[in-house]
């Protein structure tokens, strides 16, 4: 079992009031999106406050949509990255090197579905993700689809192995007349596995949620962009997978790229 994750509400002060906020806002089905899958796209990524949260869903409401499936509107996200035993993936990222991948297993809990995923960040600046379905269980996922990581660019012949465990809550929004998506991600639970990993070599993110702004192209007058603007919060690199690694296996790993957020993430909001 890869999943094993402490699912225990991390918000007490604001879960009433998130209840009420949400369902103030006008909703769609993945099948309401026309212009917003948005799998070659631009990120912007921003930390926030878990104490800011309601107040920027409420002035999101009258410009973004809110994702609902079967009634549920905060959706539970599982996932595995895979790296090999020299952390490729990670320290291509930590040394600023172009055209790089990441591979991982994510698991829809509230629909039961998923999908093993390689993400693709290019000299662009662009973010291009491909898919495909894949069984529960991330490592035979992984296993039963060699063919596709190899036609997305991931050398199978290094093996890969499952190296993070990362859980959150996430908001889905969506502009679709702006071809523009907002997800906020709350509660994230990092967990190590590699092989020096201890069980406390874990670390969730109570003080913070990570707003990602996923837009076909960058458009600094988008709502929430504005809105970051008026409240003096800025964009900022936010690898979940690197972070992780970071928290959970700072004495094995260098990191010293991420030094800043580690230390706002640690001195807390």
């Amino acid at each position: 079992m890869l999943y094993e994750f402490d699912k225990t509400v991390l918000l007490p002060e604001i879960d009433n009031q998130l209840d009420q906020t949400i369902k103030s806002f006008s909703t769609h089905d993945l099948s309401g999106l026309a212009n917003s899958s948005l799998m070659n796209r631009v990120d912007s990524k921003f930390l926030l406050p878990v104490s800011s949260l309601i107040q920027v869903l409420n002035a999101c409401n009258s410009s973004y949509s809110l994702l609902m499936i079967n009634g549920i509107s905060i959706f539970q996200y599982d996932n595995i990255y895979f790296d090999n035993t020299e952390l490729h993936f990670y320290n291509n990222h930590h040394n600023r090197k172009l055209n790089r991948h990441k591979v991982r297993h994510r698991h829809y809990a509230d629909v039961g579905t998923s999908y093993l995923e390689v993400k693709f960040k290019n000299n662009k600046g662009r973010t291009i993700k491909n898919r495909c379905l894949a069984d529960k269980d991330a490592n035979r996922a992984l296993s039963d689809n060699y063919a596709f990581l190899q036609d997305n660019g991931i050398d199978v012949s290094s093996k890969l192995i499952p190296s993070q465990a990362c859980s959150y809550r996430r908001i889905s929004l969506a502009n679709d007349a702006r071809k523009e998506r907002l997800t906020l991600d709350l509660n994230i639970n990092f967990a190590s596995k590699l092989k020096q990993a201890k069980p406390q070599d874990n670390y969730t993110l109570s003080d913070f949620y990570i707003a990602e702004l996923k837009q076909e192209k960058l458009d600094r007058q988008s709502p929430f962009y504005r809105l970051m603007r008026e409240i003096s919060v800025r964009p900022i690199g936010f690898s979940k997978y690197c972070m992780g690694q970071s928290l959970t296996n700072n004495k094995h790993i260098k990191s010293n790229r991420f030094k800043m957020n580690l230390m706002k993430l640690k001195k807390g909001a």
